[in-house]
């Protein structure tokens, strides 16, 4: 093989190379779907809690959290008593722009709470710091609970 024909060899092997590393990250960049109603019933159901949740008008949510409805597409929420922190609010963003402002709104709202129980229920601080915020596709999950290991698992087998 003369210098011309090892060229052209390696430019094609570039560019097979290249082409297989475009397809892998889209392979990885899959849109997610989730079940939101399905995913929230699986964690409340599950043994995480300390106090038996309820599902929570998603108005009232969207009011708690500050959250507009340009920003979020769908939500569902489940919460304990008002003797507890633990709560889980799974939500769509519209819009993965969307992701970080809503982040930061539930920060802000973890540290208000965590604020409120610190005077009345320093226990359940505790719950608030170890809470669960994962980003999956265009999906925000939160989760305050006892058991933080068993939250994630469930979210893992729901969605893999």
């Amino acid at each position: 093989m003369n210098k011309k024909e090892m060229k052209i060899c390696l430019i094609i092997l570039l560019i097979i190379i290249i082409v297989a590393v475009i397809i892998f990250l889209q392979k990885n960049e899959v849109n997610i779907q989730i079940n939101i109603e399905g995913l929230a019933e699986e964690i409340a159901k599950s043994s995480a809690f300390e106090d038996q949740l309820e599902k929570v008008d998603s108005e009232m949510t969207m009011q708690d959290y500050n959250f507009s409805t340009d920003e979020v597409a769908q939500l569902v929420s489940y919460q304990g008593s008002g003797a507890s922190s633990e709560e889980i609010v799974i939500l769509q963003v519209k819009e993965k722009s969307n992701i970080n402002s809503v982040k930061d709104k539930i920060n802000t709202r973890l540290a208000e709470r965590k604020e409120a129980f610190e005077s009345y229920l320093p226990e359940e601080v505790g719950k608030i710091d170890n809470s669960i915020l994962r980003v999956e596709g265009n999906y925000i999950i939160l989760c305050v609970a006892k058991d933080a290991n068993t939250v994630n698992n469930v979210i893992n087998e729901y969605i893999k």
